[in-house]
């Protein structure tokens, strides 16, 4: 079979526009948020940051006692969490 340059040329063209399009979503797709599409993955995340709050604080009443302060600060922090994981919950569901 005989190949024409022109034939070639577009066979080499659509070759090196294929592959770079294929690499540019891959890019996109490692790029996202890994809690994407998954469903249910909102609510395991935002379970995985209560944990991690709790734990916290325990370790901070164990290191500075249960004052008044303390416990000022942790309610703090948890109204924080809660406003966090809200407006996360808003964001997600708009799109």
């Amino acid at each position: 079979m005989i190949w024409n340059v022109k034939t070639l040329k577009r066979v080499a063209h659509a070759t090196v526009l294929g592959s770079s399009l294929v690499l540019g979503l891959a890019v996109t797709a490692n790029a996202q948020d890994p809690y994407w599409g998954q469903r249910g993955s909102v609510k395991r995340h935002q379970k995985q940051e209560k944990r991690e709050l709790k734990l916290h604080q325990r370790l901070e009443r164990e290191e500075f006692g249960n004052s008044a302060a303390l416990r000022r600060h942790q309610k703090e922090e948890r109204n924080d969490l809660k406003r966090h994981q809200k407006r996360e919950r808003r964001w997600r569901d708009r799109w």
